[in-house]
């Protein structure tokens, strides 16, 4: 995803598409740490409560066609 950063108020936001605020399972007003790395790459990590196996499932069928069920023990 290619975006930019915008002015917002006296601080600076960078936006997020739909796509990767359902898969990363952040919403609007989430805490996240944000770290800055010497070769220049920013790492976005949420804070809080993990997905659920249930939240990221259904993540992942919105995103893909085909989602492949557990092997059977």
């Amino acid at each position: 995803m290619i975006t930019s950063v915008m002015r917002v108020g006296e601080t600076a936001a960078i936006g997020l598409d739909d796509l990767l605020l359902d898969l990363s399972g952040l919403k609007v007003g989430d805490a996240v740490r944000i770290q800055w790395h010497e070769d220049g790459m920013l790492v976005v990590t949420p804070l809080g409560r993990a997905a659920t196996k249930q939240e990221l499932a259904a993540s992942i069928r919105r995103v893909s066609k085909t989602v492949e069920s557990e092997p059977a023990p």
